[in-house]
């Protein structure tokens, strides 16, 4: 297991704000995994897993006793048969994708541009589309998936059915397990027609999303357009007076951009805002970022 200390968290994260960690571990396998989220479970510990660093807002003014990073404690991928894959959670979307493809399996190409690892894909139900009208998540195609139950520290399989998937949610989410992997049946699929589709996403984001710049994607699962849009302008005014460098982005509001001196308080502001309007308003507004307070 490696040890690293006084990590700087923001060079973990795609959206580029952190604090620091005072020890953050590196395990290499799923049994140094387990040993060392036993150790921070059984001593009270905050357990903080750090995944691919999508999705993911840390307050840049903590520091953090002990932070896990799945780097490399899960990179198993095996092609078991019929369709049916095992992925490693601490895999790259992207070489998930292309292993299923070299096969001739595939069916989830649209993630292409995630920067993000299996277990956060899992994790978040990653999908596309928005909720009515979703092309697919991730849950369409999972069978069952392995984790560490941390209520007894023990190695356990949930069926799909258990994992109770909805639209960018998960059980998961609730902190009681760490996701090892999961077992998925893709359709057989080209590779000319694999290689169509994950072309087609690139340019897609290439043309709609933002490249270059700190993000972390979608911040809100379900939320108003026309009152997002309404705080980007109150946004703008408050970012002038505060110099601040966390903006929404100009071709999705649903989106937060750092311009390169973007921080946790500003970042927060943006969110707090939207929020604080949708119950004015009464509608509905669920956040899709996880926040590390």
């Amino acid at each position: 297991m490696k040890l690293i200390e006084n990590y700087h968290l923001k060079k973990a994260t795609t959206f580029k704000v952190g604090g620091f960690a005072k020890k953050l571990f590196i395990p290499e396998n799923e049994e140094e995994l387990a040993q060392i989220v036993g150790q921070l479970v059984s001593s009270g510990e905050n357990l903080y897993i750090l995944s691919g660093g999508s999705n993911l807002l840390i307050n840049d003014m903590k520091e953090f006793e002990f932070v896990i990073s799945m780097e490399k404690a899960c990179l198993e991928l095996n092609y078991i048969g019929n369709g049916v894959f095992y992925i490693g959670a601490s895999n790259r979307i992207q070489r998930v994708i292309r292993f299923m493809n070299i096969i001739q399996y595939g069916g989830i190409e649209e993630l292409f541009g995630l920067p993000a690892m299996f277990g956060g894909i899992i994790y978040m139900n990653a999908g596309i589309g928005a909720k009515e009208k979703s092309l697919f998540t991730i849950s369409q195609f999972i069978k069952r998936v392995k984790v560490i139950d941390i209520k007894d520290i023990e190695l356990k399989w949930l069926d799909c059915c258990q994992c109770e998937f909805s639209h960018r949610s998960s059980i998961f989410q609730n902190g009681r397990y760490v996701i090892l992997g999961a077992e998925v049946a893709m359709f057989p699929q080209s590779i000319e027609i694999s290689e169509q589709r994950i072309s087609e996403r690139i340019r897609y984001c290439k043309e709609n999303q933002i490249w270059g710049k700190g993000c972390f994607g979608t911040v809100f699962s379900e939320a108003n357009w026309r009152l997002l849009k309404m705080v980007s302008i109150i946004g703008k005014h408050i970012n002038i007076i505060s110099s601040g460098g966390v903006t929404q982005a100009p071709s999705n509001v649903n989106w937060l951009v750092n311009n390169g001196t973007g921080t946790y308080s500003d970042a927060i502001r943006i969110i707090k805002l939207c929020e604080f309007w949708h119950r004015v308003f009464l509608k509905k507004i669920k956040r899709e970022v996880q926040i590390w307070e």
